[in-house]
């Protein structure tokens, strides 16, 4: 399951997470980003319970955009440990996402 979170969600569900989390920034207008929708459904179910998988709307999260270096969208960031430990841009492979792991 893909878990839509907030900016004020993001400590809790992303850098303080137990598990490994793929965080992808959205946009609700973008048509690569709905392209990805069904992988990125596809990459939760396979991973649920080792890889957690979120996504934020980048009209909420400009800060953490700015934070984290994303200038367009999708945008895949996977994080550890609460730290960023690889990240992708534009439409790609479910394979994709799982060698940023």
């Amino acid at each position: 399951m893909v878990r839509e979170i907030s900016p004020e969600m993001f400590g809790a569900e992303v850098t303080d997470s137990r598990l490994p989390v793929l965080l992808e920034f959205y946009a609700s207008w973008c048509p690569r980003c709905a392209m990805m929708e069904d992988v990125l459904e596809q990459f939760a179910s396979e991973n649920s319970g080792t890889i957690k998988v979120c996504r934020i709307d980048e009209e909420s999260a400009a800060l953490l955009m700015e934070q984290y270096g994303v200038d367009r969208v999708p945008a895949f960031l996977a994080f550890s440990g609460g730290e960023v430990t690889g990240a992708v841009v534009g439409i790609v492979s479910k394979e994709v996402l799982t060698a940023l792991f």
